[in-house]
């Protein structure tokens, strides 16, 4: 059984999605060979997952062989040409038909609500806002598997890295509130942030006293978390620079005793390794999120919630909302 799963990006689609190659070689056994085609920057987050036996970043090193089934998972055209070459007895999800973008009818439960959704812009948003699925629901009807559970394959080296770094801290949260500015509806607001952080360096949150906190951000969020930790001299903060590698983020990830993130990759980087998670949501759906018992969500009440607009109203997501669902949080 040869497969092959198409799945680019972003980043923290391609960590949950990553998930379904246990779930697939649980079902198929040893007769099934498991092809990954992904972007570079996505590659070294599968580079050490035992499940998959082919790892490609170009579609020319896909070609030569012929698939039982293709999982096309992306949208964008150069993706969808690259699919339209490649030689497959079935395709499920994204392709170009009649030399249009489009996708099968077995995955119409993800693509109805993205932007190749045949029933047009307003319809697809709508049901974004309306939808209670998560995505393990979802995609495991698209792969045909039941129970998928989050789980990751990081770098041994850095994970030994991560623990001896961070050896000499008895708890440490981590806090994502930026976006990168892509998103600023995704963001914490600062006011809220600057609240957040002095609550649990004061021992205000349920981990209580003696916490550290890990601000996490790549590239110019790294520099406004640096911000931060200048302003608080003496305070617990730490600030690691991953910008060099993904694997060194997901390990420091892992060592954490809980989360504090937006829609973000570093919140996949979480669930997969089952640290305890506070996610909050402004413009991007809730429910989407898989909680596996592990997430705690702090949900925007404002009217434009989940309207994937990157000025979505998000001033009702505040650190008292935060702390809040910390307290619920149990580290595993």
């Amino acid at each position: 059984m040869q497969i092959l799963v198409v799945k680019h990006g972003a980043l923290g689609d391609v960590v949950r999605t990553s998930y379904f190659a246990r779930a697939l070689r649980e079902k198929f056994g040893d007769r099934l060979r498991l092809s990954w085609l992904t972007a570079p920057a996505a590659a070294p987050l599968l580079r050490f997952n035992p499940h998959i036996d082919d790892l490609w970043t170009s579609f020319a090193e896909a070609q030569p062989f012929r698939y039982d089934r293709v999982y096309s998972l992306d949208d964008e055209r150069d993706v969808l040409d690259g699919v339209v070459r490649l030689d497959a007895a079935a395709v499920t999800g994204a392709l170009l038909q009649d030399g249009q973008p489009g996708y099968t009818d077995d995955a119409a439960g993800w693509f109805d609500m993205g932007l190749l959704s045949r029933l047009g812009k307003a319809r697809a948003d709508e049901l974004k806002k309306l939808n209670q699925r998560g995505h393990a629901e979802i995609f495991g009807e698209i792969f045909g598997v039941d129970g998928v559970q989050p789980h990751f394959f990081g770098n041994p080296r850095l994970e030994r890295w991560a623990e001896q770094a961070l050896a000499g801290q008895a708890r440490v949260i981590g806090i994502n509130a930026f976006a990168g500015g892509r998103w600023p509806s995704k963001e914490l607001r600062l006011p809220e942030l600057n609240a957040l952080i002095d609550a649990i360096v004061a021992g205000e949150s349920a981990a209580g006293s003696g916490c550290a906190v890990m601000l996490v951000g790549a590239g110019g969020d790294h520099a406004r978390n640096r911000e931060l930790a200048v302003a608080r001299p003496g305070a617990p903060i730490l600030v690691p620079n991953t910008d060099d590698s993904v694997l060194r983020l997901a390990a420091l990830v892992g060592r954490l005793h809980a989360m504090i993130t937006s829609d973000s990759l570093a919140m996949h980087l979480a669930i997969a390794q089952r640290i305890p998670t506070v996610a909050f949501f402004a413009p991007t759906s809730a429910p989407e999120i898989d909680a596996f018992g592990l997430v705690r969500k702090v949900v925007s009440t404002a009217p434009d919630y989940c309207s994937y607009r990157k000025d979505a109203d998000n001033t009702s997501v505040t650190a008292r909302r935060v702390i809040e669902q910390v307290s619920g949080l149990d580290r595993r």
